[in-house]
């Protein structure tokens, strides 16, 4: 299995739209096998979508990410781990350990209540799958 993480410096890079590299990551049962720096060559949801399925990459944990951009991917049946952040070796392990669901790895405003409850346009509806 791949993992990519969208990566700036040593964290998970705030807005996926935006990033410019990933951090991809061979995982399998026994743990991470293999790392990769990849350079995002677009910023167009089908090529970047694209780029994604080319690399193998499985599961994309990213920051914050348009919904062109989430639904893009998801067709390519990538899943999307959104609205994450944290230093990269936390959120790997976070992710190993099935604890990417805590709020410490939950951009601000984003709390899993999802669908709606709360102020705001489209207030938690991002956040449903944690």
């Amino acid at each position: 299995m791949k993992v990519a993480i969208s990566v700036f410096k040593d964290s998970v890079s705030t807005v996926f739209d935006a990033s410019q590299h990933l951090l991809v990551l061979e995982i399998n049962g026994a743990g991470e096998q293999k790392r990769a720096m990849v350079k995002l060559k677009t910023i167009d949801p089908i090529r970047r979508a694209s780029q994604l399925s080319e690399e193998g990459v499985n599961v994309l944990i990213c920051g914050a990410i348009s919904m062109p951009m989430q639904a893009a991917i998801s067709a390519r049946s990538i899943f999307v781990y959104p609205f994450v952040r944290g230093k990269v070796e936390d959120v790997i392990s976070a992710y190993q350990d099935g604890k990417l669901g805590q709020a410490v790895y939950a951009l601000p405003g984003c709390r899993g209540r999802g669908h709606g409850r709360g102020r705001g346009r489209n207030r938690g509806t991002h956040c449903s799958w944690r």
